[in-house]
């Protein structure tokens, strides 16, 4: 007797979401999980406000890894997409319908305490 099991499907995980000033758009970061071929990748996608997250990867942006990433709106045509990667090797797109998207790399330092009596 073979044991037959149907595969794990590929799901998103939703990890911020991000209303539009307006409150007519959201930004999604999400996680997309396939345990079939063991990955997990990260992505943005704008959508409506009322829309649910579809199944499939982001339609802004798309990296092809765990990373931490951040958005936030800086007005109601603008979004802005932060991470510690370079954003450039992800799969992005700059303009999604009248919303222009920018990308920053944010970059960690190390803030030293002046020393007392130098």
């Amino acid at each position: 007797m073979s044991s037959c099991h149907e595969p794990e499907r590929c799901r998103n995980v939703t990890t911020s979401e991000a209303l539009s000033p307006n409150g007519r758009l959201k930004a999604l970061t999400f996680r997309r999980l396939c345990p079939e071929e063991h990955s997990i990748t990260t992505h943005v996608s704008i959508l409506r406000a009322n829309e649910e997250l579809p199944d499939g990867n982001g339609n802004v942006f798309a990296y092809d890894n765990e990373i931490a990433i951040r958005v936030a709106w800086l007005n109601d045509e603008k979004l802005a997409v932060y991470t510690y990667v370079d954003s450039a090797k992800g799969t992005r797109i700059a303009r999604a319908g009248n919303v222009a998207i920018e990308y920053s790399q944010i970059v960690e330092t190390y803030l030293v305490s002046p020393v007392p009596g130098s």
